[in-house]
């Protein structure tokens, strides 16, 4: 089964396994990216993801807190803990502050494959690629077709997965940074142009006036948003 299309970050500080556990969830389709430390993965997850992995033992904070965190903020997202403790209490805690399921290294890789497909079934947040739909736009992320009032749309690679990540979150506000890390993973700075230049030209091909865009919409000073025309 396919995780085709999933939003998942990892937040682990051992580069052996983050490394491996990229490599065995990017085989399967899923949009990875990764955080070494507390401080990185507190920035990375104020986006949402359809999971979240977290090591229990990083260098500069407690994997626990970052699950807190997202419970404390009403956020959803199912989490999965990973431990090399063997205090049952560690795994006990970390359930109560809402993580979904726990694994303790090491770990086979066709293990925590199974029980992100698990978790994301028993979350509702359904395996594979989703058609998806706004204001006249279609899109199939599997057969990677798109269309505008039926029309077919010529789309690149690039601006077909930033057209299916925004239609996947309409109304909500993107910065460039979160674009860069999101769609092309890759926040380095002095980038953020590139983000630009691809609304531009997504625009040049969605929008009924790319002049006076109504669809994706520019939020001064923080970036952009797919918004409902008026």
């Amino acid at each position: 089964m396919t995780l085709a299309g999933k939003y998942i970050h990892l937040v682990e500080d051992d580069d052996r396994i983050r490394n491996e556990i990229v490599q065995a969830l990017e085989s399967t389709g899923a949009v990875i990216t990764a955080s070494e430390t507390f401080e990185q993965g507190l920035e990375a997850l104020s986006a949402p993801f359809d999971l979240v992995i977290l090591d229990l033992g990083l260098p500069d904070g407690d994997g626990l807190e970052l699950c807190r965190y997202l419970r404390l903020d009403g956020r959803e997202d199912p989490v999965i803990m990973l431990t090399a403790r063997d205090a049952t209490r560690d795994c006990v805690k970390g359930l109560d502050m809402g993580a979904d399921d726990y694994m303790t290294k090491p770990f086979q890789m066709t293990e925590l494959l199974a029980r992100v497909r698990n978790v994301l079934r028993r979350s509702g947040r359904s395996v594979g690629m989703q058609k998806l739909e706004w204001n006249g736009i279609e899109l199939d992320p599997e057969a990677r077709v798109a269309r505008r009032s039926g029309e077919p749309l010529n789309l690149t690679r690039r601006e077909f997965d930033l057209l299916a990540f925004l239609l996947r979150y309409p109304r909500r506000v993107w910065t460039r940074e979160n674009l860069l890390q999101r769609v092309w993973d890759n926040a380095e700075a002095g980038e953020t142009r590139t983000v630009d230049l691809h609304v531009r030209r997504l625009r040049a091909k969605i929008e009924e006036d790319p002049r006076d865009p109504r669809l994706i919409a520019t939020i001064w000073g923080v970036g952009y948003a797919l918004q409902a025309p008026e």
